[in-house]
């Protein structure tokens, strides 16, 4: 398969660099501050959301003491939590419809520091589309910032299109593939990861440090637990529900 020309893939780095930004927990509406021309910036925490009284689910388990937990939810939809019962971290990461999400997920770090949460919009795009969000961490979940993972695609159906991504996280990259084509062929994207890295309109990356678009994904890479993708028990409904 042929890539896109080196003038190209130069206007799509410039343009990835732009599209991820901090979402801060400051106890209200927290919104990309970013410039979205065709779509509605997306939320990811609020105080104002109706609290659930459902137990806790664990929807990704990384291994004995890392996971993701799904809490306060209505119909498997409600706050993501990262943990980590081992150095104590549990980090309230955003809101997540896990079931939304039908791509794959593989988190390879042995060293613990190096999270992904990938998120999905579950509602209408409407006829300008939907744009969606990855949840990274490289200070072992006590922080994340956000990247926009389908810059190059705006999705009219993004649980349909969830299920042709995958991420791979390392103990030095994330890599974002995306099925292209009917021929097997995916586009695979290396974001290096190191603690401090922050892509975007707010960047803090040392000199030559960049996207690489066109990477290989290194072989055998898999979750200590053997998940590789979301769970959620959707029949466990709240109480106090509308």
């Amino acid at each position: 398969m042929k890539r896109l020309p080196l003038i190209v893939l130069s206007c799509l780095t410039i343009l990835a660099a732009c599209q991820q930004t901090q979402m801060p927990d400051t106890g209200r509406y927290t919104y990309s501050d970013m410039p979205l021309p065709n779509a509605k910036p997306a939320l990811m925490i609020s105080e104002n959301w109706k609290k659930y009284n459902t137990p806790p689910q664990i929807i990704y388990k990384i291994d004995g003491h890392r996971f993701i937990t799904l809490e306060s939810y209505d119909n498997c939809s409600g706050e993501t939590w990262y943990n980590d019962t081992k150095s104590g971290v549990r980090t309230r990461v955003g809101h997540t419809s896990p079931n939304g999400f039908l791509g794959k997920l593989i988190i390879d770090d042995q060293t613990g520091m190096n999270v992904a949460v990938p998120t999905v919009t579950t509602g209408s795009c409407g006829d300008r589309g939907c744009r969606n969000y990855l949840a990274y961490s490289t200070d072992g979940g006590k922080s994340f910032n956000w990247l926009q993972y389908d810059s190059d695609h705006i999705s009219f159906d993004s649980v349909k299109s969830s299920k042709d991504y995958s991420f791979y996280v390392t103990s030095d990259s994330l890599y974002v593939t995306k099925k292209w084509g009917n021929f097997g062929n995916d586009l695979i994207d290396r974001y290096p990861l190191r603690l401090g890295y922050v892509y975007g309109k707010n960047a803090k990356l040392p000199e030559g440090v960049s996207i690489q678009f066109g990477s290989t994904l290194p072989k055998g890479l898999r979750t200590p637990s053997g998940q590789d993708h979301y769970i959620c028990d959707a029949s466990i409904l709240p109480t106090n529900g509308d």
